[in-house]
């Protein structure tokens, strides 16, 4: 008798054991399926990030091209200007030095940059037509020295040449006062480094940034 009961109860164990595996068994299944569709959610997510990164990468090197494409064929039309481009901040900017432009530490145009001044009208006026212009006015770091009184600092000096410059192109030239504007950043955003003659003379200049989209 004792013995057929130990059996049982063997017996009893042994169902209660393998009801614990096999509902250990599900819980676990369960969970792996539970992380196996996060993991799959995970990467469909990760899939269409990087198709839009993508996406993004392709216009940006497709606007890039545009803008060089435009600085190319502007750079051309200046030729002999002594005129330069660049791309700034998104744009295509014409840069003029101040050499070209004005005596030292004046704001008044020389004769002699009048003809240059007349040809980026002429391109202003025709092939960007349609497009905003901000004129700006930079300087190197030195200080006003002889003209304190007029100019009290570069802000002052490089806000009057930008604003020559646009009176020019609007009162001589032609160009619609509706599109164009000054903007003058004294030595504050230099292009090279004021530690030098060179870098000096780069960061003394007026710029032309032709504003796509009219913005």
């Amino acid at each position: 008798m004792v013995k057929k009961v130990g059996v049982v109860r063997g017996i009893c164990l042994f169902g209660m054991v393998g009801m614990l595996a096999v509902g250990t068994g599900c819980a676990e299944l369960k969970q792996l399926r539970v992380e196996n569709q996060q993991l799959s959610n995970s990467l469909a997510s990760l899939q269409q990030e990087n198709a839009n990164l993508s996406a993004t990468a392709s216009r940006y090197e497709s606007e890039l091209n545009r803008l060089e494409n435009s600085r190319r064929a502007l750079e051309s039309k200046l030729e002999g200007t002594g005129a330069s481009t660049r791309i700034k901040d998104g744009s295509v900017s014409i840069v003029l030095p101040d050499s070209i432009l004005f005596d030292p530490g004046q704001a008044k145009l020389r004769t002699q940059s009048k003809a240059t001044l007349q040809k980026i009208a002429g391109i202003l006026k025709t092939d960007i037509a349609n497009e905003m212009v901000r004129i700006e006015g930079h300087t190197d770091s030195d200080p006003i020295q002889k003209q304190k009184d007029k100019y009290p600092s570069n802000w002052e000096l490089s806000t009057a040449r930008a604003s020559t410059v646009l009176h020019y192109m609007v009162d001589e030239c032609g160009v619609s006062p509706t599109r164009i504007y000054i903007s003058g950043f004294g030595q504050h955003q230099p292009v090279a480094d004021n530690k030098t003659k060179a870098g000096k003379a780069q960061n003394r200049r007026v710029e032309f940034v032709i504003i796509s989209g009219g913005g």
